[in-house]
């Protein structure tokens, strides 16, 4: 079940957990965003080789967000990652993702 998924990444989910950002009409493309705290440049480091090992050809992107909060605090987005198509139309490149999946794979690097 998606809520036990969730409660396990719980304290790092974001206030807005899941969203769908609408950049264009029709392009419904879902966020699931999440922060840590980061006390030393080193564990930044650790942290993005983590989510880069986890997430490297998985069919989701990892995005960091700069939100400017405090520099203890990172906030970063994980999405299904798409190719635009020339009639302006997207199309997923895996196309059965999900977003339990990708909070699977937010569990392996967020303990």
């Amino acid at each position: 079940m998606i809520h036990k998924k969730i409660d396990k990444l719980i304290p790092y989910l974001s206030e807005n957990f899941i969203t769908y950002p609408l950049w264009e009409e029709g392009n419904y493309i879902p966020f699931v965003n999440f922060w840590q705290i980061c006390k030393s440049q080193n564990e930044i480091q650790t942290l993005d080789k983590s989510l880069q090992n986890v997430f490297e050809n998985s069919g989701y992107i990892v995005q960091f967000n700069d939100c400017n909060f405090d520099e203890t605090i990172l906030q970063y987005s994980v999405y299904p990652n798409y190719d635009d198509l020339d009639d302006g139309s997207y199309k997923f490149v895996k196309q059965d993702w999900s977003i339990e999946e990708m909070l699977d794979l937010l569990g392996t690097v967020l303990k």
